[in-house]
């Protein structure tokens, strides 16, 4: 995001955001999806009010949230006060606040279509996630150009760039969630010898 848009999210806007979105269908279908398990280590890019977070943690994987605004990063940690194998930290997809070869899973739900650079946000993750870890990318689908989502044909310039990134196994699949359709785009990270 860029920074005026992260400003945006004073603490009432997060606040009413996370009311509104407390745990949606999305973040369901991506986490199912990735089927996290005990020994994983997982980075949420984007993670907003962390409910997908707590949802990885909740399989048994230590789970990390990664989102640009304070007032969302401030929230998650209040909600997750408590729990095990969860944190959060403010950062940017380009610049993630994490070791090298950290996670063997990364997502984004409903947020790559914010990112600034959605290539060094990809190749940033590519350096957290270890050898042969998995990318999601989940976004709604969208009917025509523009908008909070993507639409199919966004979705495969997505694919054309993971490849190009070296990213391997790049797949999409489509979701029926309850009143849209989500597209996610799923790939393997790639190997040091790739």
């Amino acid at each position: 995001m860029v920074a005026d848009d992260v400003e945006r999210w004073s603490r009432w806007w997060a606040t009413l955001y996370g009311l509104c979105s407390r745990d949606p269908r999305s973040n369901k279908v991506v986490v199912g999806a990735a089927a996290p398990t005990h020994g994983d280590v997982v980075v949420d890019v984007g993670c907003g009010v962390g409910a997908a977070v707590r949802r990885a943690a909740a399989t048994g994987a230590d789970a990390t949230g990664i989102d640009p605004s304070p007032a969302m990063v401030d929230i998650a940690r209040r909600r997750s006060r408590g729990l095990d194998r969860v944190g959060f930290a403010v950062g940017d997809a380009a610049d993630l606040p994490l070791p090298d070869d950290s996670a063997s899973i990364a997502w984004t739900i409903a947020s790559f279509h914010h990112w600034p650079d959605p290539r060094a946000g990809l190749v940033e993750i590519a350096r957290v996630l270890r050898a042969d870890g998995r990318l999601l990318v989940g976004e709604r689908r969208l009917r025509r150009a523009g908008g909070h989502g993507m639409t199919d044909a966004d979705a495969e310039d997505l694919v054309d760039l993971l490849r190009s990134l070296r990213y391997r196994e790049v797949t999409v699949a489509s979701h029926r969630a309850v009143l849209s359709t989500l597209l996610v785009v799923s790939a393997t990270c790639p190997s040091a010898t790739d």
